[in-house]
C-alpha cells in the first residue's frame, strides 16, 4: 500500500476502476488519510504526475528569498 493524496485518489478512481483505494478514519476526523494498492499502472501514474509537480516547482523558482529593491 502507498500513501496517496485526495487529488490522487479521484484521478486514481476514474482512470483505474478495479484499483482498490483505502481511506483511515472514517469518522468525520479530519485525520484520514488514502491509501491505494501498489500495481504497476498506478505506480507508473504516480511517478509521472508527482514528477511533473515537482519540475513545475523547480521551474517556477522560490520567489520568498528575493531581495526588495
Amino acid at each position: 500500500m502507498i500513501a496517496i493524496s485526495k487529488d490522487e485518489k479521484e484521478v486514481i478512481a476514474k482512470r483505474f476502476p478495479k484499483v482498490h483505494i483505502v481511506r483511515t478514519m472514517k469518522q468525520k476526523s479530519k485525520r484520514h488519510r488514502y491509501y491505494c494498492e501498489e500495481s504497476k499502472g498506478v505506480m507508473r501514474y504516480l511517478e509521472e504526475a508527482r514528477n511533473k509537480s515537482i519540475k513545475a516547482k523547480r521551474e517556477g523558482g522560490d520567489h520568498t528569498n528575493r531581495a526588495k529593491s
